[in-house]
């Protein structure tokens, strides 16, 4: 059985103490994994739009130093999507601090609605790649909150077996519900644990503004709703269970027909 802690917070100031303080409560609660919502470590969206590139640099590299550090401090594995400079352009990328080494994976789909428009903003790779990792013997699996959306990147996760699914998202705009509808159908029809951590604070949109609403939530493999956060700043520490993923695959056999149907196919 593997822990993870879900970290509920707006975006954090340029200081380590809060982040820290956090950190220590994980790692004193026996979570090895921790994970922190989209625009975390950055200012939001439509706050970066106006931000200079050397500001979202020095935001960007004192964050990683930071969480960096902090990974070897505690013995943690922290997941967390970052804002990278590459040249004269962005990168939005899903960053893994652990104590021996940090990885970055790049944004696969990007949001391009109107009012939130990601994909005019940050540099795409041009290939498809999803970042995976294995702690206490359970598979974990990370993306973000809009590639939820997309059957790509389910069937990309149960092809690699994963067990659970990371979820850093930035949700907002009245979307609560929809969103837990969506998570819920995830981790039912895949079997597997969903973990999502959305961030706090506010954005304004074309002159109105919203306010992120929190509500992470741990879903089990039956697709329901273990745990939950409310709209306040917080943590959430939870377990995977094995045992409930081989119950869940065992009785549902999703994953046995669609690997069946793909064998005929081929």
């Amino acid at each position: 059985m593997a822990k993870v802690c879900i970290l509920q917070l707006g975006t954090l100031a340029m200081s380590e103490s809060r982040i820290d303080y956090y950190l220590k409560l994980a790692s004193g609660s026996g979570a090895g994994v921790v994970l922190l919502g989209e625009y975390v470590l950055n200012s939001f969206f439509t706050e970066l739009i106006k931000m200079p590139r050397s500001m979202i640099k020095e935001q960007s590299e004192y964050k990683k130093l930071a969480l960096s550090n902090l990974a070897k401090k505690y013995e943690l594995t922290i997941i967390a999507p970052i804002i990278l400079l590459k040249g004269k352009e962005l990168c939005k990328v899903i960053a893994k601090f652990s104590p021996q080494s940090t990885k970055y994976q790049e944004q696969n789909i990007f949001i391009n609605y109107p009012h939130w428009n990601e994909e005019a903003l940050f540099a795409k790779s041009g290939k498809f790649e999803t970042m995976t990792f294995s702690f206490d013997k359970i598979k974990f699996g990370v993306m973000f909150g809009y590639e939820a959306h997309f059957d790509l990147m389910w069937q990309d996760m149960m092809a690699k077996k994963v067990d659970c699914v990371l979820l850093p998202t930035a949700c907002t705009l009245n979307s609560k519900e929809r969103w837990n509808e969506l998570l819920k159908m995830r981790a039912f029809t895949n079997n597997i644990y969903i973990l999502r951590a959305n961030r706090l604070g506010k954005a304004k949109f074309d002159e109105a503004s919203s306010e992120f609403y929190g509500n992470s939530i741990l879903i089990s493999p039956h697709g329901e709703i273990i745990n939950s956060l409310d709209e306040n700043e917080g943590m959430m520490v939870c377990e995977i269970d094995k045992k409930l993923l081989n119950e869940a695959k065992k009785i549902w056999k999703f994953r046995d027909n669609a690997l069946k149907i793909q064998t005929n196919k081929d």
